[in-house]
């Protein structure tokens, strides 16, 4: 039990750290590229927004949650038929959530 624990461990720390370091070396190229092209390097300032990213996962949070909530209900009702509506309604309220945080990223004011 020890020894599988300790090699998933280290399987997964360096699953972890090989995309980490393609994401940072490619990052890096492209960056490289771009400047050798004549663009100067304040292009890359204020490029990252999480915002929007984390508006999704919320409101996907959200929905799941509430998917798992009301499949719990109705698999009450439906009790041989429990597995089939908790996963429906998940799926029910995640694909609600993502229109949901389509429209409200949709309608909000872009900064140029």
């Amino acid at each position: 039990m020890e020894t599988t624990s300790a090699a998933l461990f280290i399987s997964i720390s360096l699953v972890v750290f090989g995309i980490s370091y393609y994401y940072f070396t490619t990052r890096h190229k492209e960056r490289m590229e771009i400047i050798e092209r004549g663009l100067s390097p304040d292009y890359f300032k204020n490029q990252s927004k999480f915002l929007p990213m984390l508006l999704v996962l919320g409101f996907s949070s959200v929905g799941v949650a509430l998917g798992l909530a009301a499949g719990l209900a109705l698999g009450d009702l439906f009790p041989t038929q429990k597995f089939l509506a908790v996963g429906i309604c998940i799926f029910m309220g995640l694909g609600l959530a993502l229109i949901t945080s389509y429209f409200a990223l949709k309608n909000t004011p872009k900064k140029e």
